[in-house]
């Protein structure tokens, strides 16, 4: 492997571990959340973050699959499957846009709900719908994303 191409993946590698802990701790934190909302009586137990990481059980399990599938990559990294760490990087990072791209597609279309049947439109609401944890961390995996990319164009292409 090129120079180049190895420090492009322990980059990327080092980004994937930060990125997949803070993922699996959103979906630890949202799965909490999600219990806690169907468990607790009401206003007994607060919920953490509620605002930014809601109380969803799918949206949990995804932020738990997207953190597992780059963790995965640091993983193979260890073992020294290239390959693997580079598919796990692709997926991972893959997925991570289209949630992101998901929630900010929910935010415009509600945005335009609201213009349509003119309702109010709040600052705050757009913000939190652009700042919750699915769209924060999906900025960066974009990163992630075209760091993958490169690897692949420095790995495999250049044979």
């Amino acid at each position: 492997m090129s120079n180049e191409g190895s420090r492009i993946l322990s980059v990327a590698i080092s980004t994937s571990l930060i990125i997949g802990i803070a993922y699996i701790t959103s979906g630890l934190i949202s799965l909490y959340n999600w219990s806690v909302m169907i468990l607790a009586p009401e206003g007994m137990v607060k919920g953490i973050l509620r605002k930014y990481i809601p109380g969803d059980l799918g949206m949990a399990l995804i932020l738990l699959s997207i953190g597992l599938t780059l963790l995965a990559a640091v993983y193979y990294k260890l073992r020294q499957s290239i390959t693997k760490s580079f598919s796990c990087l692709t997926v991972g990072s893959t997925l991570a846009i289209i949630t992101m791209s998901m929630q900010l597609l929910t935010v415009l279309a509600s945005t335009i709900d609201s213009l349509i049947i003119g309702d109010t439109i709040t600052v705050e609401g757009v913000q939190l719908g652009v700042l919750r944890i699915d769209s924060l961390l999906g900025y960066v995996a974009i990163l992630l994303f075209i760091m993958s990319l490169r690897f692949y164009d420095k790995r495999f292409r250049a044979k």
